[in-house]
């Protein structure tokens, strides 16, 4: 059921989905746009938005199950603030916004999006929170577009128009690949979509020396116009001190206040947030069978190593001490596939004399969470492995059924997540980051 709620210049209205919202008269200013009579807009579940009427307006707004309408007082709110500093600045080229969890990063995303596109100008949006990720599935970081005078209210409203998998939401695990992945999707929208404005939301890990040096090399890689930090309290001040120490004279720095009331998610919101992403982007699914031969794992390539020959596989039974249902040469590595059921997670041993021996359990692989990616290693579909058949080389992957690119597929990527059938995460399975950096390294070592 719909209601009525007029108000008043200099009063704010806290709106939070999921809502439907229609401007019946007057004009709002909400997002970074204003919307005049007959404007509609959304607010989707558990988010909230700010609604401040420039004149008096009528606002007619239909709530859904645990959405809620209250005033809000100014002083509870940073909107006039945030707008003091917005509208001063040219939005053109890089911006990037940096604060810790749940201060409104992914608000001002979506605002500074909107003004941008609201002056005609075309947008790109990357979103490179792995573990909150508003434009594409955990894990990932994703590019859309926002079109000249176009405008949303969240940006799940987006559908994401290029993506790179980082194979887990740890982003300190990985902080060296999601700046390369970031700088990928920033040229390609500048380059192949032509964008004139790109705004990048990013995670909130900034308590640490090392997210402090991520943060900062992000900036030196990136080279954005702007940089927004939003500060709650003093968290963010070490991080706010070395990008004034080192980017002063190099870009417009801007600090911005966190709004008071922000809603601080708790652990079990977070997961519940990210299984949701697994969920959507997985289902409904269906199983797909790959060739291991010509379509390979990347990061560990088996059966595309040296096939070990059938008169030393006793040899190497001996050395695993269990039967073995496969075994090769990989990168300079011995990789043994075995039956020994106390084995729960792959070893590394020395071999005699020199290398190493990496003794896999079988079922090792099972609900490991993957990427499914085109020559240029961009994503084209996240995938949970099923099973490998040694036997036969082949690889079943459940997808999701909307999933119709396979014939674009080119390489695996093997995440550090291992979901159930539910696609609720079991277990972070760290040990591929030392597999993947093993078989990599005795690879260079041999050429």
């Amino acid at each position: 059921m719909a209601n009525i709620y007029t108000l008043e210049p200099g009063k704010l209205l806290r709106i939070e989905g999921p809502a439907a919202v229609r401007v019946l008269n007057g004009e709002v200013y909400v997002m970074g746009i204003v919307c005049g009579p007959e404007s509609k807009f959304t607010v989707l579940r558990a988010r909230k938005v700010i609604v401040k009427p420039r004149t008096v307006s009528r606002l007619e707004i239909t709530l859904g199950p645990d959405g809620n309408v209250e005033v809000a007082k100014p002083e509870e709110e940073v909107i006039d603030l945030w707008e003091e500093k917005l509208s001063k600045l040219d939005l053109r080229g890089v911006s990037v916004i940096l604060g810790a969890m749940d201060v409104g990063k992914t608000t001002l995303t979506v605002i500074l999006a909107n003004k941008a596109a609201s002056m005609g100008l075309r947008v790109g949006i990357i979103d490179a929170d792995l573990g909150q990720n508003d434009l594409g599935p955990p894990a990932t970081v994703d590019a859309a577009i926002l079109e000249p005078g176009q405008a949303v209210t969240h940006l799940r409203m987006l559908q994401p128009v290029k993506a790179v998998f980082l194979k887990t939401t740890s982003v300190e695990r990985v902080w060296k690949e999601v700046v390369q992945g970031v700088k990928r999707l920033v040229d390609y929208l500048i380059e192949n979509e032509k964008v004139s404005t790109v705004v990048i939301n990013t995670d909130g890990w900034i308590s640490t020396d090392k997210a402090i040096e991520y943060k900062v090399h992000l900036i030196e890689t990136l080279q954005p116009r702007n940089v927004f930090l939003i500060k709650r309290a003093d968290e963010a001040d070490k991080l706010i001190e070395a990008v004034q120490n080192k980017f002063a004279d190099k870009a417009n720095i801007v600090v911005l206040p966190a709004p008071p009331a922000a809603r601080i998610r708790s652990r079990e919101d977070r997961r519940i947030h990210r299984e949701m992403g697994y969920g959507k982007y997985l289902n409904p699914p269906r199983d797909l069978t790959l060739d291991l031969r010509k379509t390979p794992i990347v990061n560990f390539p088996l059966f595309c190593g040296f096939n070990i020959p059938r008169e030393l596989r006793g040899y190497i039974r001996k050395l695993v001490g269990s039967n073995i249902i496969h075994c090769e040469i990989i990168g300079g590595c011995l990789v043994a596939v075995t039956l020994n059921s106390a084995l729960r997670e792959p070893e590394i041993r020395d071999m005699p004399g020199r290398g190493k021996l990496i003794v896999l359990p079988n079922g090792w692989e099972r609900g490991i969470l993957v990427g499914l990616e085109n020559e240029n290693n961009f994503l084209l579909a996240l995938g949970k492995i099923r099973k490998i058949y040694y036997n036969a080389g082949k690889i079943v992957v459940t997808v999701s059924k909307q999933f119709v690119d396979s014939a674009k597929i080119h390489h695996i990527r093997l995440g550090m997540i291992r979901l159930n059938e539910q696609f609720e995460e079991v277990e972070k399975v760290n040990y591929i980051a030392k597999l993947e950096s093993l078989v990599a390294r005795k690879a260079g070592s041999a050429r």
